[in-house]
């Protein structure tokens, strides 16, 4: 039995390894948590009843959060997982009981003590040795119910990550093996307590499974027995008798003539041997399924985990199609190119439940993206539009634009300003500093660094030295910087240099000081135009 879920990566399981650097910052810097708390939760309530914030399905929120901060790191890994989420936008009924039938399965593996079975020194104990049958059984009857579910939508399903998925279960676990299974588990359902096995037939008779052993043996010197074998094990069921007490005169006419098997051995001793030598039995069944269940406790837990991911990016789907919110998936290019039409920020657009403006950018061959222009123009929303649109084209997920191509990033970092709080031990500036020298330590190849107002936090002249210190040697080492800055002197020194390397874009403002939150290409401007919140909050002088 090869029993590999494989939905995250075409060879081989996923593992919350090789993460981004400091991912609680990425999440925070750009918003991510409302992506998560949305795809926590099923976006599709019963009519008329509205759905409660603790209806949400935690695991969901907290898979999705460990898997988009785990980069691919090919464009075949991309595009891999783009078409199982193609699949499940399409097919969102096929996810949505897949994931309900690993979820339930997994509550009921717990109840059945599920961190018990792998305790040292617990094998013998009778309840353990029941509760691994509990534990077969319920992995036999998921795996059959798994099956079915894609033999029904196996002709609709077009992703190779799911149709290899089907076919691996179908070649797995077929009917064969199945029947195999259940009559082996048959064969051992004496094995407990006799009572739950009683059942009501007819006139108040019961009926009880007992245990048929059939031994192989020689007698030696001294009528002793050796060599036993176990030839057969089975279960019987036989019709347990009333009292004489309550029989009727026919019924106990046809007792005495009856056939069935009658108790004659009652030595106390030789019962409890008896007894040991039926657990000795199923014991050495069971572990010869220990293997299988092994595998199988790998397999059903790689498939809670999985199909949480997509799960919770079918709930996100819904919410996007509910606001009419356009998705494409995104293409991964080459690191030298970013361009991207109508692109938006997907966490604002998610929690408005509407579009907030798009943007245009083409930026290819550019390590240097300068934003500067307008306070309150959208350039902050603009760069996090395009933080956002870079995690989800790095884990497979479609992005909140009409196209976008990007290169593929395993090195992100994000640096916004961060109000002071009284976490802080020191000043806003050395906490940017520290910030800073944490990221540069971790720079490798193929690197992306989000810089949202960086190094504000002292004067305009000491601001720009350090940023220009900074973001120059970065760029010289390869680093692809996106930075939106108020520090201008900064700003017209990178812009008067003519870099080649580098792009300046400008938050549009109108004539009577409107803001489209549009960025255009321009050079940088020596204002950021306050006075006209100045105006708007305290009016005109």
């Amino acid at each position: 039995m090869a029993m590999k879920v494989w939905l995250l990566y075409p060879d081989r399981e996923w593992k919350y390894m090789e993460s981004y650097y400091d991912p609680e910052s990425i999440i925070r810097d750009l918003g991510l948590s409302i992506l998560f708390q949305v795809g926590s939760r099923s976006q599709e309530p019963k009519k008329g009843t509205v759905q409660r914030a603790d209806e949400a399905d935690r695991h969901l929120a907290e898979i999705m959060k460990k898997v988009m901060m785990v980069p691919l790191k090919t464009k075949a890994e991309i595009k891999y997982r783009q078409e199982i989420l193609g699949d499940c936008m399409e097919n969102m009924e096929f996810m949505d009981a897949l994931y309900e039938i690993s979820r339930e399965m997994t509550f009921r593996w717990e109840a059945l003590g599920k961190q018990q079975l792998d305790k040292p020194g617990s094998r013998e104990k009778k309840a353990n040795l029941l509760s691994r049958i509990e534990i077969l059984y319920l992995f036999v009857n998921t795996l059959a119910r798994i099956r079915e579910l894609c033999r029904r939508y196996y002709g609709k399903l077009r992703s190779r990550g799911l149709t290899d998925f089907c076919s691996r279960l179908e070649e797995g676990f077929g009917e064969e093996q199945e029947e195999r299974i259940r009559g082996i588990l048959s064969d051992i359902l004496f094995y407990g307590d006799g009572q739950e096995e009683y059942s009501l037939e007819g006139s108040g008779s019961k009926r009880e499974n007992i245990s048929r052993m059939v031994l192989d043996c020689s007698v030696e010197d001294g009528l002793k027995l050796g060599r036993v074998r176990l030839e057969e094990v089975s279960t019987v069921t036989r019709k347990l008798k009333k009292r004489k007490g309550e029989m009727t005169l026919r019924e106990k006419m046809l007792t005495a003539f009856a056939q069935e098997p009658t108790l004659v051995l009652k030595n106390v001793e030789l019962l409890e041997d008896l007894e040991q030598l039926k657990e000795q039995i199923v014991v050495y069944m069971m572990d010869g399924f220990r293997p299988m269940m092994e595998e199988l406790k790998c397999f059903f837990e790689a498939l809670y985990e999985q199909t949480a991911f997509y799960q919770a990016c079918c709930n996100l789907f819904t919410r996007c199609l509910h606001s009419h919110i356009h998705l494409c998936f995104p293409e991964a290019g080459s690191r030298e190119e970013l361009h991207f039409q109508d692109l938006m920020e997907f966490c604002m657009a998610v929690y408005r439940g509407r579009k907030p403006v798009g943007n245009d950018c083409a930026a290819d061959g550019k390590r240097l993206l300068v934003v500067t222009g307008a306070n309150q123009g959208g350039k902050s929303t603009f760069l996090r539009s395009i933080g956002i649109a870079q995690v989800m084209l790095q884990c497979g997920m479609p992005v909140c634009a009409a196209a976008y191509t990007g290169g593929i990033f395993p090195h992100l970092f994000t640096h916004f300003t961060r109000r002071e709080d009284s976490a802080m031990n020191s000043g806003r500036l050395d906490e940017e500093l520290g910030r800073i020298d944490g990221i540069i330590r971790h720079l490798g190849d193929g690197s992306m660094v989000l810089l949202n107002e960086s190094f504000a936090t002292t004067t305009e002249e000491e601001g720009s030295g350090i940023a220009d210190d900074v973001i120059r040697a970065m760029v010289e080492a390869g680093v692809k910087v996106l930075t939106v800055t108020h520090l201008l002197a900064f700003a017209r020194t990178m812009y008067e240099r003519q870099l080649p390397e580098a792009a300046f874009l400008t938050a549009q403002r109108k004539e009577d000081g409107t803001r489209t939150y549009k960025m255009i290409a321009g050079a940088p401007e020596l204002t950021s135009f306050g006075l006209d919140l100045y105006e708007e909050m305290i009016g005109k002088p």
